[in-house]
């Protein structure tokens, strides 16, 4: 079991070449995979999100890739003769058109765009893939193992709740006989308050506490929810990605506890279920930062 959050982190160097990639995730419905680089490096965005998706199923994902300051190449300083004077005609010609004072002077022409632009030497992209590759896995390889540490304690921690919500159950199966009875002796001795001057039928009596224990029957409940419960804990032993099964496991426990609830007529069961409605929504918390 991975969780969704993590970070990785690498350094790399091939010649001049030095990388720092940072790799951070969190939780998120999908693979959602976003990357951030030097523009040159545009090209390689693909293999990038290729090899991301080689590691990791499911999270929101942010690649960030930075050379380190001197390390993608020498620069060089380029000036564009021909825009200059291009430049130069066309404020001659708008200040004889409209009779204005002043000079054109290099200053005036340094100001303008593209006189003069900084160009990073160019670079072959397959060493630099080369480079950045070794990078990305090592950042990825850092950012699974914290994945998988925190995934880890996300499962003992939905283990035991799992255990605390099969107390509940059990308590509940246990209190469920009791609850007929008890309803059976408040209806003889609510009838026997209403009624005292004549006597009383013992099989009506028995029919009465028959047809409440038909309505307020919640074995198949409990059997399912059980079964859903047994389902979870396999779940959690499994490799790959299990947090959208779990998930949905979780939401049909609920639906279960629910149902208990709406059935069942009694203030202590009514209680077990608001525990374990407790239970859940903690683990539907944690199973939601599950890959």
């Amino acid at each position: 079991m991975q969780s969704m959050t993590g970070y990785g982190r690498s350094e790399v160097q091939h010649e001049h070449l030095r990388l720092t990639i940072e790799a951070r995730s969190v939780n998120h419905r999908y693979l959602d995979i976003a990357v951030r680089f030097p523009r040159p490096y545009a090209p390689l965005e693909t293999r990038m999100k290729q090899l991301v998706g080689t590691y990791l199923t499911r999270g929101h994902i942010d690649i960030t890739v930075a050379p380190q300051t001197g390390s993608s190449g020498e620069r060089a300083l380029a000036l564009d003769h021909t825009l200059a004077q291009q430049y130069y005609r066309a404020l001659q010609q708008l200040q004889e058109t409209l009779h204005l004072p002043g000079t054109i002077d290099l200053g005036l022409i340094l100001s303008l765009r593209e006189i003069l632009k900084v160009e990073e030497a160019s670079e072959d992209l397959e060493r630099v893939w080369a480079c950045m590759a070794q990078g990305l896995e090592e950042a990825l390889q850092a950012l699974q193992r914290m994945r998988l540490q925190e995934g880890a304690v996300l499962c003992q921690d939905l283990q035991a709740r799992v255990q605390h919500i099969a107390r509940y159950v059990e308590a509940i199966r246990q209190r469920v006989p009791r609850v007929v009875v008890e309803y059976q002796q408040r209806l003889e001795q609510r009838v026997k308050e209403l009624f005292q001057q004549f006597a009383l039928e013992p099989e009506r009596l028995s029919q009465e506490a028959i047809l409440f224990a038909e309505r307020t029957d919640i074995a198949e409940e409990l059997t399912r929810l059980e079964s859903h419960m047994q389902a979870f804990t396999r779940l959690l032993s499994d490799t790959g990605a299990v947090g959208r099964k779990g998930e949905f496991l979780v939401q049909e426990m609920h639906r279960e506890v629910n149902t208990i609830a709406a059935k069942s007529n009694d203030a202590t069961i009514s209680q077990y279920v608001v525990d374990i409605k407790s239970e859940l929504e903690r683990m539907r918390e944690q199973i939601q930062n599950v890959e």
